[in-house]
């Protein structure tokens, strides 16, 4: 088989845990693109958080962001897909959330935003090491429950970090009857985008718009949004560090997120 796209995650997956993208991952994505091949992240991030990313791979076109919410032509700025929660639903789960010691990341018109003193203590919420990227590139406000509020509109994704055990849960519960998908679900974090909204999708319409099947496409993750797209795709990667699930579902097991798993992938699979 040759594969034509490679999908990719981000966090866990082409980044490191310090959230760096290496050289060796970057000469491969650029050598891919460069023989014709498309690379895209496909990614639980908001565009705004992945531009200084794209940034690094000359010749990248294409983005899924928000875990598919969004599907966009970077050359153009075209949107080819973008499903977003209505006010009405993020107004009801704001109502549930607030009161807890929670941190709301809300993803609207391409950018993130989020809460001062939430950004200012990332690491009570197990969020230390996006701190940098959050003061580069989010909107922080200092609320950003009240910032909406003041002016509510569509959203892409809406995640809440928990720092108090069973308080995701809970707000979990509050939550079960609305029409919505909660794409990545843990003891501490809720991830929640419009309904039908997955990876998959955003692929789907992806490969719609290069006139390619998924039977073509290798997908890489390593966490719970990555499955609808590991399922669907022609080879299915996951890294060493991947949760057993998605493990399971793997075709190939790459090295871990820290040894750049996607320039391996690339080199044996999709310029194979």
């Amino acid at each position: 088989m040759e594969y034509k796209l490679l999908a990719v995650d981000m966090d866990g997956t082409a980044l490191s845990d310090s959230k760096e993208l290496g050289p060796r991952t970057v000469e491969a994505m650029e050598r891919a693109i460069a023989n014709g091949k498309t690379v895209a992240f496909s990614t639980g991030r908001s565009i705004s958080l992945i531009r200084p990313y794209i940034d690094m791979v000359s010749g990248m076109r294409y983005a899924v962001t928000s875990s598919g919410a969004s599907v966009m032509d970077l050359k153009t700025g075209e949107k080819l897909l973008y499903k977003t929660i209505e006010p009405e639903t993020v107004k009801y789960i704001i109502a549930q959330a607030s009161g807890r010691h929670v941190m709301p990341v809300m993803f609207m018109n391409d950018e993130s935003c989020g809460t001062r003193w939430c950004v200012d203590n990332c690491a009570d919420f197990g969020l230390k090491a996006y701190e940098p990227i959050y003061r580069k590139c989010m909107n922080i406000v200092d609320d950003a429950f009240n910032y909406y509020m003041e002016d509510p509109k569509p959203i892409e994704k809406l995640n809440l970090f928990f720092a108090n055990d069973l308080e995701a849960f809970e707000v979990l519960n509050a939550l079960r009857e609305l029409p919505v998908t909660f794409t990545c679900v843990t003891e501490h974090s809720l991830e929640i985008n419009a309904s039908g909204v997955s990876k998959a999708e955003g692929l789907k319409v992806l490969c719609a718009r290069l006139g390619i099947s998924m039977s073509e496409c290798i997908a890489a993750g390593d966490s719970e949004n990555d499955e609808p797209m590991l399922a669907c795709a022609g080879l299915k990667v996951a890294t060493a560090n991947a949760t057993e699930r998605v493990k399971i579902m793997a075709d190939v097991i790459a090295p871990d997120c820290n040894n750049e798993p996607i320039a391996q992938i690339i080199d044996e699979y999709l310029l194979a």
